[in-house]
Order: C-alpha cells, then sequence, then structure tokens
C-alpha cells in the first residue's frame, strides 16, 4: 500500500478477507491512507457474500467504516477497483463515492 501511495495512487481496493476484516498493520496502513486523502474501499476475497461493517475489533468492519473506509458491497475486488477508478473522474467525496458502491 505505501509503495501504491508513493507512486500516486488516487484511491486504492483492498481485498479483506471474510466480511471486510483484516489485521492490524493492514487497518494502520488503510487509515494513513485515508489521512492523505486517499479513499480507500473494502472489498472480500470470498467469491460469494459481501463485506459488512459487523465486528468492533480493531481492523473489524464496524472499525473501518469508523475511519472512513469504503464499503463495495458485493463487488468483486476487481470489480471495485474498475468502480473506483470510474467514480474517481467525478468525485473524490467519500460519501459520494459510497454512494456509488451503494447503487
Amino acid at each position: 500500500m505505501r509503495a501504491a501511495i508513493a507512486a500516486g495512487a488516487k484511491g486504492l481496493v483492498i481485498q479483506a478477507l471474510g466480511w471486510g476484516n483484516m489485521n492490524i498493520p493492514m487497518f494502520q496502513a488503510v487509515k494513513e491512507a485515508m489521512g492523505k486523502g486517499i479513499p480507500v474501499a473494502i472489498s472480500t476475497r470470498v467469491w460469494t457474500g459481501r463485506v459488512l461493517p459487523n465486528f468492533g475489533f480493531e481492523g473489524g468492519g464496524k472499525t473501518l467504516q469508523q475511519a472512513g473506509a469504503l464499503f463495495a458491497d458485493n463487488l468483486s475486488p476487481q470489480k471495485a477497483r474498475i468502480l473506483l477508478m470510474l467514480a474517481l473522474q467525478t468525485t473524490s467525496n467519500a460519501q459520494e463515492l459510497q454512494r456509488m458502491f451503494d447503487r
């Protein structure tokens, strides 16, 4: 993630576990990216299902949502990347981006 940020990434999609959970070092990196104004969308590695803000532990979906991460709902990481690339052409506002993922 840090290399992508250093290379000028305008947004990131994270392929998280299960319902959108991750370990603490990755969570810290996500917060670092968002602190620099880079939107981060959370998707899942699971073939079917969606990311949800269920778990409140550090790196859980709930803490990611509270930190300002976008949730890609049931989109695969590949589809979430395409949507984020297209959405960033019109806005970088997190609420507007999340509305696009919620459609």
